[in-house]
């Protein structure tokens, strides 16, 4: 019964996981459009002596829908700074608070990040845009990124503070399962 209950407290975690590889590969995606927008920018410049309309609006966002599509994933890899050196030398009870802790401060932040992203995100999505990129699709990646981190942040508290004392071996593990 017990290992029932275990499986199903796992799906939202895999599901977690399956959204945080997904957002990878749409960041990784981008970054393959991004190249081909300042390869074109590049060659236009280069045979016309003008720049590509909208390249700098398109890449700025760009660059920051990608950050926040792999926010989520770098969140679940613990990928995020952390002074490992001092977690290390508390015992495991201390350090499941300690990280705990800071998974909790990690979720408030990217909480807070959406909160504050929400209103602009559907103001620039109801006005519209005017000349340029609309910044409407970046302030939507912004949202999902900081939710998806957040969720992360507060999976892994979840998995920290149920699961057993983690080895080398099992975080290397649960990293190689995480593989895009």
């Amino acid at each position: 019964m017990r290992e029932r209950r275990q499986t199903a407290a796992m799906k939202p975690v895999a599901l977690a996981d399956r959204l945080s590889r997904s957002m990878m590969v749409m960041a990784a995606a981008l970054t393959f459009v991004l190249a081909i927008v300042i390869l074109a920018d590049t060659v236009s410049r280069q045979f016309s002596r003008h720049p590509l309309g909208g390249a700098g609006d398109i890449l700025g966002h760009a660059v920051v829908m990608i950050v926040f599509l792999q926010a989520g994933y770098a969140v679940r890899c613990r990928s995020m700074a952390r002074a490992d050196v001092l977690l290390g030398l508390m015992p495991w009870p201390t350090r499941r608070v300690v990280l705990a802790a800071g998974y909790a401060l990690g979720a408030l932040l990217f909480a807070g990040l959406f909160i504050a992203n929400l209103e602009p995100a559907v103001t620039a999505f109801l006005r519209g845009s005017g000349p340029g990129f609309p910044a409407w699709p970046a302030r939507f990646v912004i949202l999902a990124g900081a939710a998806m981190a957040a969720v992360n942040y507060l999976v892994l508290g979840f998995l920290d503070l149920t699961g057993p004392e983690p080895t080398l071996e099992g975080e290397l593990e649960d990293l190689g399962q995480l593989e895009p």
